[in-house]
């Protein structure tokens, strides 16, 4: 499949979501974990990102790589989040856009060393991908991140 194609498959399943809840989510006080907050302003930012973004060169994915994210998100909410079918969607196009077609990060970053997932000189590093590629279906497979090796864990 073309990227381009792709990404107006993606602009089409996400076109209903409701993108209000998400982006009031990430500034409601009533939401004291600041992981929680952090992710949703991250989606929500990527959500508009995906109605924005132009493929200047279009290029092809393989099938098989969309085939794959999609059973390993469905598998991941199907066990750890009670197949909630809305939140699974969602991720699944945001995932998809964010792996293939923007070549960002899963999860939130910043240019901060001491975070998790942050960005530096252009590239970006995950402090927990050596661990949770190992996990079955992991999405780790497909994120741009790069392994700190345990040195950069210290």
């Amino acid at each position: 499949m073309k990227a381009t194609r792709l990404l107006k498959i993606i602009r089409e399943e996400l076109k209903d979501y409701p993108i209000e809840y998400l982006k009031n989510k990430a500034v409601d006080e009533r939401y004291h974990d600041p992981l929680v907050k952090k992710l949703a302003k991250y989606n929500s930012q990527i959500y508009d990102e995906i109605y924005t973004c132009e493929i200047k060169e279009d290029y092809k994915i393989n099938d098989d790589v969309i085939k794959n994210i999609k059973g390993d998100i469905n598998y991941y909410f199907t066990k750890y989040a009670g197949d909630d079918t809305e939140t699974r969607e969602f991720t699944k196009y945001l995932t998809l856009y964010l792996a293939l077609i923007a070549k960002k990060p899963i999860h939130p970053f910043s240019e901060d060393k001491k975070d998790d997932v942050y960005a530096f000189d252009g590239t970006y590093y995950c402090k927990g991908r050596i661990k949770y590629i190992r996990d079955k279906k992991s999405l780790c497979r497909y994120c741009v991140c790069k392994d700190l090796g345990f040195q950069g864990l210290f």
